[in-house]
């Protein structure tokens, strides 16, 4: 019979080992919210003209005529290949992510109240995470799938200073969902080599957060305009439960002993927090009768995200804080529209997105990377009331290496790519 007490300590190490799937990287904003803006690389905050304009700049909703609505969605196709590197997985060990769609959606409506003040109200999906791995991969004692959703509810007022200046104010309403997946190693004192002794899967009930946002539109003459906003840090606390799962290894003894320090007969509470990081939106824009062009400049503060706590108050062992120290990024979007016809127009875009993720905390639960987009799209106004906007954008991210840094002692590079295609349908009442 192994040693009783070994095993007890190894069992003790699989405890450690449960947390720190329970991190989110950064990097998993999504702006994919209009595909007209979209299709300009998101270079949209001082063009602004249609019910879109709840997300790229609210203000910009004072100068629309009577009730306009607008929805879609994007389609969003992820693929991540990973390559190891010494001393673990080693060199020669590869792996890719499952195949996934994503399609966030977005709902906008707004109207008029007085002559100068407007409502609007969005639905949007302003962060999502998913990734998927093979049971088979070398790292799912790290994580197997993922899970984020976060949605927003945000209401705005925007009132018309004058002819040329508009101001808008909102609050911002977020739910938010997570579930994760991972595996549960442990040393085998009988092999030396890592058992996989069970999975735990975390997953939280909706939970809530609130938020503002204030934007700024000036038309400066010339077909200038300007437009700048502001969202707010938005903190959501995140309660759910662990499910546990035991997997036999063939070592009864071993395995009661595992069995005995992990709850696979219970579901405990989980509790953490995540602070959402806030937007600083800077846009310039120009248009002519036939031509447009943005230019827009987002700082994301990342830099409130520096560690993720897990509390398990059945279970202390369990509880953990996981550092992150992410860095504030900047985006920057270029985008031209050109007009054909009174019915027709193509938008193409070009865009920067830097990562906040530092080299430790990339992993396969969030293989970030700085992001480079080219866009293209078309709007075909269908009626007098309706129009259509499609969007497409590749996204590529250069390879990322853990460059033997990682906080999960996991080593390799990683490479992606993502492809996006959406449409929004605008209709005026």
């Amino acid at each position: 019979m192994v040693n009783a007490r070994i095993c007890g300590r190894m069992a003790g190490v699989a405890v450690v080992l449960l947390v720190p799937a329970f991190s989110f990287g950064a990097g998993f904003a999504l702006f994919e919210h209009g595909a007209r803006g979209v299709a300009m690389a998101g270079a949209f905050g001082a063009t602004a003209d249609d019910p879109t304009a709840l997300y790229y700049n609210p203000a910009g909703i004072a100068f629309l005529e009577g009730t306009q609505a607008a929805g879609g969605a994007y389609f969003i196709a992820l693929a991540s290949d990973f390559n190891g590197t010494d001393p673990y997985p080693g060199k020669g060990y590869s792996a890719s992510q499952k195949s996934q769609v994503f399609f966030p959606p977005h709902v906008y409506l707004t109207g008029r109240l007085s002559e100068n003040l407007r409502w609007g109200v969005a639905l949007n999906a302003p962060f999502g995470l998913g990734t998927w791995w093979d049971d088979d991969f070398a790292g799912r004692y790290i994580t197997k799938r993922a899970d984020l959703k976060v949605f927003n509810l945000n209401p705005n007022l925007a009132y018309r200073l004058s002819d040329n200046a508009a101001l808008a104010v909102g609050l911002d309403y977020y739910v938010a969902g997570i579930d994760l997946t991972r595996s549960i190693g442990v040393i085998n004192p009988y092999t030396q080599t890592v058992a996989e002794v069970g999975q735990v899967h975390l997953y939280s009930d909706n939970n809530f957060g609130l938020g503002c946002n204030i934007a700024f539109l000036g038309k400066l003459g010339h077909g200038v305009s300007l437009g700048l906003g502001y969202r707010s840090r938005v903190k959501v606390y995140f309660e759910g439960n662990a499910s546990f799962v035991q997997f036999p290894t063939g070592y009864n003894d071993f395995d009661a002993i595992v069995g005995r320090q992990i709850p696979f007969d219970r579901n405990p509470k989980v509790e953490s927090r995540i602070e959402f990081p806030d937007e600083i939106r800077l846009a310039l824009g120009w248009r002519g009768v036939r031509w447009g062009v943005g230019l827009d400049v987002m700082k994301m503060g990342w830099s409130s995200f520096t560690e993720l706590p897990i509390d398990i108050k059945e279970f202390p062992t369990l509880s953990s804080v996981r550092p992150e120290h992410y860095k504030d990024s900047l985006t920057y979007r270029l985008g031209v529209e050109y007009k054909r016809s009174a019915t027709w127009a193509w938008q193409f875009g070009f865009l920067y997105d830097e990562t906040p993720v530092p080299t430790e905390s990339v992993s396969p639960l969030l293989p970030d990377a700085d992001r480079i987009g080219l866009t293209i799209g078309f709007s075909k106004q269908l009626n007098e009331k309706m129009r259509l906007d499609v969007g497409y954008m590749h996204l590529d991210f250069p390879r990322r290496s853990t460059k033997g840094k990682d906080h999960d002692n996991f080593n390799g590079t990683y490479e992606n790519q993502a492809e996006l295609l959406g449409f929004t349908v605008v209709y005026k009442f």
